[in-house]
């Protein structure tokens, strides 16, 4: 079944896009740190390749977790918990999409900030306390994947970590970037397991 390799699939090749884009990027920007900056810096007006960064890095990216919804959508349970899910990862892949379509000013900072500028800084936070909530809703509602525990135990403490991650996404934090990365990796580790797990309960139909 091609949606059992899918589930697999589409999370990781968008991580793997994601950590390419970031890297590559990083190296073409002078004196970028991957610690102190935020990812959207990268894709910034006025950074060095902005808008290939953002359209054929962060778009494509998010396009693949769209995908994965989609995917997920046609073999899970049509549950409340389940389709809440599904909306709140929909909501994260589809605000950091539209961060990329409206870039932040140069290196994210402005005394008079753009109206570009303005949506990138509305639409990221929310994206991001999206896919932290979707852990929590499919981790302790998404049948048949909570009949075994650790599937739950899982989202739930990876939740957990994701929470205390975002809550230090404050620009005047010296390891802010390294914060919105280690962020980024939980999100994408719940993704890839909760993909890998559900591909293993069609497994088991067969």
């Amino acid at each position: 079944m091609i949606y059992k390799r899918l589930l697999v699939t589409l999370p990781i090749l968008s991580f793997v896009w994601l950590a390419a884009t970031t890297i590559i990027a990083g190296y073409f920007y002078p004196d970028y740190s991957h610690i102190s900056q935020f990812i959207s810096e990268l894709g910034a007006t006025g950074s060095p390749h902005g808008p290939y960064v953002n359209y054929l890095g962060f778009i494509p990216t998010e396009l693949f977790i769209l995908g994965f919804v989609y995917c997920c959508f046609k073999v899970m349970p049509k549950t409340k918990s389940n389709l809440t899910g599904l909306i709140l990862i929909t909501i994260y892949a589809l605000s950091l999409g539209l961060t990329a379509l409206f870039p932040c000013d140069f290196q994210c900072e402005a005394d008079e900030p753009t109206l570009s500028h303005n949506i990138h800084i509305i639409v990221s936070l929310p994206g991001y306390f999206c896919a932290i909530l979707a852990m929590f809703v499919i981790a302790s509602g998404a049948t048949p994947l909570t009949k075994t525990t650790s599937f739950k135990a899982t989202g739930m403490t990876i939740g957990i970590f994701a929470t205390l991650a975002l809550v230090n996404l404050n620009p005047e934090l010296s390891q802010a970037g390294l914060y919105q990365r280690i962020l980024e990796s939980l999100i994408y580790g719940w993704l890839i397991y909760f993909g890998a797990s559900l591909s293993r309960t069609l497994d088991n139909k067969h």
